[in-house]
């Protein structure tokens, strides 16, 4: 009979090591969650683990991983449409609650971060959900409910980012308040002020991971600001002509971030078409860096064209390396530099383009 007993205990001794083995254990208990795959994102500085788990659409479901060393875990659902991240602490259990219909609104439990974020979002949730219903509103009935919710939708963001501004500096030695200054205000537009919130901050934190790279993408953005000194790149065309920030004879020279040549209604997006036409060439450079990988291709397809592109594809990784040194953040984009190599223009806006070349250039 004893030995049943030690078998009995052996047994719970080792179930209690294997939960004592979890690093982290999340309860998900949403409203509104039909059933579905969910997709769990954890990520650490260095390790992205991906891992997929089968919803049944019925009361709560567990994640569980035992590996340590993970920030941040990232609950995606509805077609990976919605999604709520969750900070972690090794061994400190959180709960997810709330509906899955308002992701921004959950609360998220266990941890001092999740707490305190929470805390903020729950002061805040009629801007939150009415933010929320505005962007659904928009997304269903299409360009007519965009148009006139763009106002309300403007004052309603300006409020959230004064109320974050307010409780990041009441708390200036909390880890929430920079992750409220990344969520907010990491503008890469706009990189001056995500310099002053964080100088507000507590020394204590400047070992805090999300300081770090805060710091580090505000010195990034300066980079391109307007005003800045156009990053140098040495790319090889198409026909295998170099291009740098040195191969332009002290003119302004514009590089138009498009996507496929195959579509290639950027170019008309951007009116380059017109200011290839317009603006004569010794006073005016274009090149087009695009996601192509296949340079023969465009060279075939560019044969016949009445306009021959200056093109760079992203053969040998060229397009990526270029996108990330300019902080390329959208297709189509463009920067207009001056004959000094200072960026004049960001825009993904073609008139905006055109008034601004026909301030700065004369016309053929």
């Amino acid at each position: 009979m004893w030995k049943k007993y030690i078998y009995i205990l052996t047994a719970v001794a080792w179930l209690a090591a294997c939960r004592e083995n979890i690093a982290y254990q999340v309860n998900v208990d949403l409203d509104n969650l039909p059933e579905q795959t969910l997709y769990v994102v954890f990520e650490s500085a260095d390790l992205k683990l991906v891992d997929t788990l089968a919803y049944d659409g019925k009361g709560v479901c567990t994640i569980h991983q035992a590996i340590e060393g993970f920030r941040t875990l990232t609950l995606y659902y509805g077609d990976q449409a919605q999604w709520i991240t969750v900070y972690l602490e090794p061994y400190a259990k959180v709960t997810i609650t709330g509906d899955a219909l308002y992701p921004q609104l959950a609360e998220v439990k266990g941890g001092e971060i999740n707490d305190m974020l929470s805390h903020f979002k729950k002061d805040i949730a009629p801007l939150l959900k009415e933010q929320a219903d505005l962007r659904r509103n928009n997304f269903e009935k299409g360009e007519m409910a965009k148009n006139g919710n763009t106002l309300r939708l403007a004052n309603i963001n300006h409020e959230i980012h004064q109320e974050a501004e307010t409780f990041i500096r009441k708390y200036p030695g909390k880890r929430v308040s920079a992750i409220l200054i990344k969520e907010y205000f990491s503008d890469p537009e706009n990189p001056a002020f995500t310099d002053e919130l964080l100088s507000g901050l507590d020394e204590q934190l400047d070992d805090f991971y999300v300081v770090k790279e805060l710091k580090a993408f505000s010195r990034k953005a300066k980079r391109t600001v307007i005003g800045a000194q156009a990053p140098d790149f040495n790319v090889l065309d198409i026909y295998g002509k170099t291009y740098s920030t040195a191969s332009f004879d002290n003119n302004y020279y514009i590089l138009a971030f498009v996507s496929m040549w195959k579509d290639m209604c950027h170019t008309k997006d951007l009116f380059l078409d017109e200011v290839i036409k317009n603006f004569p060439e010794e006073s005016l450079h274009v090149v087009l860096v695009c996601l192509d990988e296949n340079p023969e291709e465009i060279r075939k397809a560019m044969a016949g064209d009445a306009v021959q592109w200056n093109v760079v594809t992203d053969s040998a990784g060229q397009a990526i390396e270029m996108i990330d040194t300019y902080n390329v953040i959208s297709i189509p984009s463009c920067y207009l530099i001056d004959g000094t190599g200072k960026i004049v223009l960001k825009t993904d806006n073609g008139i905006e383009l055109k008034r601004k070349l026909d301030e700065l250039i004369p016309t053929k």
